[in-house]
């Protein structure tokens, strides 16, 4: 009885992505609890330990999200990639015509869902991966002529990320990165994407000059984008009078120094808009100092070292460009967050996976990571 119970384990794919998303979700909560308080002090509507239980809702919710990506057959993905993409799609546009925007903003990003608001372009980001992942199966070893590709892919695809455009400009272009990325690693021509980057220009040229001269009927972000790019180049004379919010995360991140320990001493917390989201690796290293941080980058490194070696060891094409093309974002959201952060780039609005009170980011990321250790058993099958 002893040696069958050894045999047994209780999760048959990679541990390793497992216990990196647990420890990133305790950090969270510690984060959720410090920043509750700007949290009240921006809406002033309910109380501290609201906002910590939402949290603990919220990755209650994850967790089974997680549970459901292990169990879910990889085969369903493939299936009914177009189905999800068609209905990401009527998701986005509904969000575009009747969604909500935030406190002081103009961007329809958000649709209320019970007590919560979900965020569809993050939805649709890993949809549009799963797709393009599909399309490479699909294509792979076959010449295909352009214009089906424009039918079967590009129309698609291009439609999903003109709905996200308007009200998101950086997770568009993050999205239309991540799926060029895709597409190459995959093997796709490089003379039909370069066709498209030149498209994709066109397009985003004839926006940006409708939307300039038409700024009442063409909706869209550029004014907020241009600007985030201005002060971004400003000197830093500049931007020390104006203490933007870069500037102060960066304050917060010198008061952090290299080894604190202060959980939920932050003071930029409260001058930060965003702490608890597009900002929380700021109030992060504040708290708990620079090796904290670098914690917290190391994991989201390991995480992708896993996700590379489960891509390279499984035999199937499908799943290994299905590993990449979900695994990608979530890396990529995390970089973004951090050099944010530390002002390495301009804004750009994205959360922290797993970390950030976001709760779209918090279900897709546990969803996504639940499916990567779905497909990892495959590793172990085939051993």
């Amino acid at each position: 009885m002893s040696n069958r119970l050894k045999n047994i384990k209780l999760i048959k794919g990679d541990t390793a992505i497992v216990i990196i998303a647990m420890f990133l979700v305790l950090v969270s909560f510690a984060v959720a609890f410090s920043t509750s308080s700007n949290l009240v002090n921006i809406y002033n509507t309910h109380s501290y330990g609201y906002y910590f239980v939402k949290h603990l809702i919220l990755v209650g919710m994850a967790t089974g999200l997680f549970i459901a990506g292990m169990k879910m057959p990889v085969q369903f993905l493939r299936t009914f990639s177009k189905v999800l993409m068609i209905g990401v799609i009527g998701l986005l546009l509904y969000t575009l015509l009747f969604g909500v925007a935030a406190n002081g903003d103009s961007a329809r990003r958000w649709i209320r869902v019970l007590f919560f608001t979900i965020q569809p372009s993050f939805i649709a980001m890993y949809v549009i991966m799963i797709f393009t992942s599909v399309f490479l199966d699909k294509i792979k070893g076959k010449k295909t002529a352009f214009v089906d590709d424009v039918k079967h892919y590009w129309a698609w695809v291009g439609l999903a990320v003109l709905l996200i455009m308007p009200a998101n400009n950086s997770t568009a272009f993050m999205i239309t990165a991540l799926v060029f990325t895709v597409l190459f690693v995959g093997g796709y021509g490089i003379k039909k994407l370069s066709a498209v980057v030149v498209i994709g220009l066109m397009s985003v040229g004839v926006y940006y000059l409708a939307a300039k001269a038409f700024p009442s009927v063409v909706p869209n972000r550029f004014e907020t984008l241009e600007n985030r790019i201005k002060r971004f180049f400003n000197n830093e004379e500049e931007k020390i009078v104006e203490l933007t919010q870069p500037v102060r995360a960066r304050m917060a991140i010198a008061t952090g120094g290299f080894f604190r320990f202060a959980p939920g001493k932050s003071v930029q917390k409260n001058m930060l808009s965003q702490s608890s989201s597009d900002f929380v690796y700021a109030i992060i290293v504040e708290e708990y100092g620079m090796f904290g941080g670098m914690i917290i980058l190391v994991l989201y490194f390991v995480l992708f070292l896993r996700v590379f070696i489960i891509a390279q060891n499984l035999n199937e094409y499908f799943l290994k460009i299905l590993t990449l093309a979900l695994g990608l974002p979530v890396i990529a959201q995390a970089l973004i967050n951090m050099s944010v952060a530390v002002g390495l780039i301009p804004v750009t609005g994205q959360p922290l996976p797993l970390i950030s009170t976001g709760g779209t980011t918090i279900l897709m990321t546990g969803l996504v990571l639940g499916i990567l250790v779905k497909i990892s058993e495959k590793i172990y099958e085939e051993t």
